[in-house]
This record gives C-alpha cells, structure tokens and sequence, in this order.
C-alpha cells in the first residue's frame, strides 16, 4: 500500500531490507514460499570512556506464506538473536541454546479484509508511530513504547486492508494469572489508525493502555507521528504522552548516494526535569548487502535514554 510505504521511508534505507531474502523453498506453483533472512551486526563502542566490540542485534531468520485461494493467505515466522561477537557454548551461559534470544515469532492470515497475526511481535503502536525515530544500529533511539512492549507473545492483532488512504488496527495481549502485578489475569489493549493526509505524508495516532497491573505496565501511552518524504530526504516527528511523562522528538535521514546520513534529537520530561537526547549518524554501503556506520549518540541527564554521557559507535553491518 502506498500508505504503508509512506510510513516506513523513514528507515526503508536503513532497515534490514538492505539485502533481499533469500528463498529456500517455493513450491511447483508458487503458492507456497519459505525465505530465510538475516544479519551480522558489530561495532566498536566507547561508552563514555568505556570501549568494548558489541554485538549490536545479529538475528537470524525464517518467513513462510501459503496462498490458500486467491483472497486468503496464511503466512509465518520465526526470528532469532544471536550474540556473534566472541565464541559461545551452551555452557558459557548456562543453557545448551544456540541462540538466546527468540524476536519475532508469529502466525497469520490475511486478504482483502485485512490482516490477523497471533504470537510475537513488534506492537503495533511501533509498527505505526514511534518506528519513526527508530534509525539508528545502536545508541540514541527513545520511545515510550519502542516496540518490544505489550506485544511479545500470546498477542492477538487485527489490521484492516487499505481503506483509501487510511489503515486501523487493535490488538490485546493477554497475561495469565501470576504473570501480573495483582496476580489477576489480565489484558492489555493497543488501537492505531493511519492516515496519508496529501502525497509523501503520513500521519498516524496510537494508543496503549499499558495495564499497570500487567508486569511493568504504568499509566496509559498517547503517542502521535507524522512522516514526510520527497526524494532521498524524510523527515519525521513524533509525540508521546504518559502520566507525568512528555516525549517530543524530530528526525529524519538522506541518501546521499553510496550511503544515508541521519539523525534525531529527543525532549524527555518527567515532571521534575527534562532531558535531550541527540544523536547522528551516517553510513557507507560498498554493496547492497554489505555496509559500514559511526554514530555518536548525547545524552544530558539521568532522565535521557542515554543517560549523562556519549555514546561512540563504528561498526560493520551484513544483511541477506
């Protein structure tokens, strides 16, 4: 959808499309297809003064889709991280798995009434709002709700097809007794609507109950962000409110040619103070697959996502 390609230019040029996935099955037909994807990812960090050579997010994984008829296809995946910076067994971290971080893991269908996903995965507030500020391979990317939020696992998620211009969804993730602050069984519910308000803009609104009596649940989220793109250049802003929390943050990337220059800067207030966050970034693609980055990241007090320190980062990215 054009809509959905909107949304997303803010990091198309910096995302894990970097490099098509590859196929490793596809059916007689064409009506089913397995692909396999994924990336290795390290830098030099010196963390205000600290220096080591991270792992910065190296996952490996796998996508399935099995047309059905002509308005209905079942899809899924399966997403794994590794840490791939210096040699692992099962005995170095106190269990026998290869990878010690399962992502993004789900099943669905989808067809001209939209789309259905069940499991794990990205919320669907990151998916439609605060993925704006999210351009960076390391440090300086700050968000209320930053994906990972009240959405990974035993989620259940409705997206509507392009209704001209405008997309909605909701979702509920469910936490069973025990799971919870009060000990309850619990649920929590997201809700998101875009809108492609003239060409090359985007905006979109969210919400996240954020259930303070699911673990680590506070007070509501309200976030809004709008995305515009002309060229190589997009520029994004996005809005978040919580409580007592105000979250302002502009950004936004250009393609120079053989690589992206980007950047953001972060307004954080708690209520008693308030925080920037400001952080660049530029890279250099010698193939589609393969790229080099730095990025230096600010942060000015203990309320920003960095903290009171600079964070530099050099490293090498592949994607396939």
């Amino acid at each position: 959808m054009k809509k959905t390609l909107l949304a997303s230019a803010v990091v198309a040029s910096l995302a894990a499309g970097a490099a098509q996935a590859a196929t490793i099955y596809e059916s007689d037909n064409g009506n089913t297809k397995v692909d396999s994807y994924g990336r290795v990812i390290t830098a030099l960090v010196a963390d205000d003064g600290d220096n080591s050579i991270d792992d910065l997010g190296s996952r490996i994984g796998f996508r399935a889709s099995d047309k059905i008829n002509d308005d209905l296809t079942a899809f899924a995946r399966v997403e794994f991280r590794f840490q791939g910076d210096e040699r692992r067994r099962g005995s170095d971290t106190g269990n026998d798995r290869i990878f010690n971080d399962l992502r993004n893991t789900y099943v669905g269908v989808q067809g001209d009434f939209g789309k259905v996903t069940f499991g794990n995965f990205d919320s669907i507030y990151f998916q439609s709002v605060s993925h704006v500020m999210d351009l960076f391979e390391n440090a300086g990317y700050r968000a209320l709700n930053a994906g990972s939020q009240n959405a990974r696992g035993d989620t259940v998620a409705f997206e509507t097809a392009d209704l001209g211009g405008m997309q909605f969804g909701v979702s509920a993730k469910h936490y069973a007794e025990g799971a919870t602050n009060s000990g309850d069984e619990e649920w929590n519910l997201m809700a998101y609507g875009e809108f492609t308000m003239i060409d090359n803009l985007t905006f979109a609104v969210a919400f996240d109950q954020n259930n303070e009596d699911a673990e680590g649940g506070e007070d509501p989220i309200l976030g809004a962000s709008a995305s515009y793109s002309m060229d190589d250049l997009t520029a994004s802003v996005l809005f978040e409110t919580s409580g007592d929390l105000l979250h302002l943050a502009a950004g936004g990337s250009y393609a120079y040619g053989s690589g992206d220059l980007y950047g953001m800067v972060s307004f954080l207030d708690d209520g008693d103070e308030n925080g920037l966050d400001i952080a660049v970034g530029a890279n250099y693609k010698f193939s589609r697959a393969f790229r080099t980055f730095g990025e230096l990241a600010v942060g000015n007090d203990k309320v920003s996502g960095i903290g009171d320190k600079n964070i530099i980062t050099v490293g090498a990215r592949y994607d396939w």
